[in-house]
This record gives C-alpha cells, structure tokens and sequence, in this order.
C-alpha cells in the first residue's frame, strides 16, 4: 500500500496556505484558493474557495457541470438567489454568474468542464 501514499493530498482547512486568485478584471478582489485537484487546461478537478467580505467573482460560464458546497459564510449569485452554510449546489454547464458574498465564505467546488471569462453584458 505504499503507492497509496504517492497518489494522495490531503489539506486541512485550519492549517492549509490559501493563495490568491486573480480574476480578470478584478483587481485586488479578496478571493483565495487551493488547488487540490483542478486541471485549468481540462476545467476538471476540485479546489477550496475562499472570498472575504463583500468580494465578488468575476461573470463567467460554466462549459460543464459545476458543484460546490458552502461550509461557511454566504453566497448570493447575480440573479439574487441566495446560498447558505450546509447548501449543495449543482448548476448544469453553460450556466453563467458572477457571486458576491456579503460576509465572506469558504467552499468546496468541483468542475467538470472548463470556467470561461465573460463580460457582465452577456450575463442573461
């Protein structure tokens, strides 16, 4: 079982080093990840996601499905659907959002398909 170990990553949220997501046209916007497993060429994998208070996510589309679960905080999407600590969310690929969280979260998100950049015009 020794190969298990060389196939395996394990982060904890207390004691894990967040790194800072830059987000095209978001400058200096409060937002970290880890990368535990997402490939940016494949859009496939899953990360940790962390935003402070009043910070956004840049408008983009969703080429596959996307899901994530809020451990902490809220979440509101463009359309003012709001989202809470304990809510599991899928949204089906060609989905397209920006998020604002008004008191900071931290979540847990996996892709399936590739995170396209997008202007808030063609947000519909």
């Amino acid at each position: 079982m020794r190969y298990l170990n060389a196939l395996r990553k394990v982060a904890n949220i207390e004691t894990l080093k967040w790194e800072i997501l830059e987000q095209p046209g978001l400058p200096n916007e409060n937002v970290w990840w880890y990368n535990i497993s997402y490939n940016e060429a494949t859009g496939e994998g899953s990360y940790l996601y962390k935003m402070g208070p009043g910070a956004q996510s840049n408008p983009h589309e969703h080429e596959g499905p996307e899901e994530f679960y809020i451990l902490e905080g809220d979440l509101i999407d463009n359309d003012g659907y709001e989202y809470r600590a304990g809510d599991f969310v899928s949204l089906g690929g060609g989905s397209r959002h920006y998020s604002v969280s008004p008191s900071g979260c931290v979540i847990v998100v996996t892709h399936r398909g590739r995170v396209v950049n997008i202007e808030k015009k063609e947000l519909i």
